[in-house]
């Protein structure tokens, strides 16, 4: 007879040492380490069990979900990726167009969209803009304050042929595509 096959935890993948814990997650109940147990069961190993619970699950009333909007059939081309740093004399920049335009930190602060005290403490060095932030200014100002570093083109991940996605793989997934939105 050949070595047993490990049982593996079916959230993250990695080998169970022992029997391994039972959880219900969404109704389902799967086999996990002690990490995992730790992190969704809220419990520490050695502690009893989630399941069973012995409880009824509670029953919700059903709410019809609203229909997705239609995306555009536009191909999704792989873009380059580059890294964005503010260049390191900002704060003399923003200074000498706040200084150009003559008008007051309250007056900019409404255009621009930042607040009085952000838009001081940028000007004065005393703290980094934000990318979001350096936008605003770059749009308001015309100037420059982003540099991009680093032209590196995104590589496919490959995925060897004996991989088994787990259960932690495949939500992973799922919130990726949920933040793209």
């Amino acid at each position: 007879m050949g070595k047993a096959k490990p049982k593996l935890c079916e959230i993250c993948g990695a080998p169970i040492r022992g029997p391994g814990h039972k959880i219900r997650i969404e109704g389902a109940e799967l086999l996990v380490c002690d990490r995992c147990y730790e992190r969704y069961s809220h419990k520490k190993p050695g502690t009893f069990s989630t399941m069973p619970t012995g409880r009824r699950p509670v029953r919700r009333a059903y709410t019809p979900s609203r229909p997705k909007p239609k995306t555009t059939g536009r191909p999704r081309t792989e873009r380059p990726l580059y890294q964005e740093e503010i260049v390191e004399d900002f704060a003399d920049r923003v200074y000498h167009a706040i200084q150009k335009t003559g008008k007051s930190y309250e007056e900019l602060s409404h255009e621009i969209g930042l607040s009085m005290n952000d838009l001081r403490a940028i000007a004065h060095g005393y703290r980094e803009p934000t990318i979001k932030e350096a936008k605003k200014l770059e749009r308001y100002f015309k100037i420059t304050l982003i540099e991009r570093t680093g032209q590196e083109i995104r590589e496919k991940a490959t995925v060897p042929k004996d991989y088994e996605p787990t259960l932690g793989d495949v939500a992973n997934i799922k919130i990726k595509k949920r933040k793209k939105k």
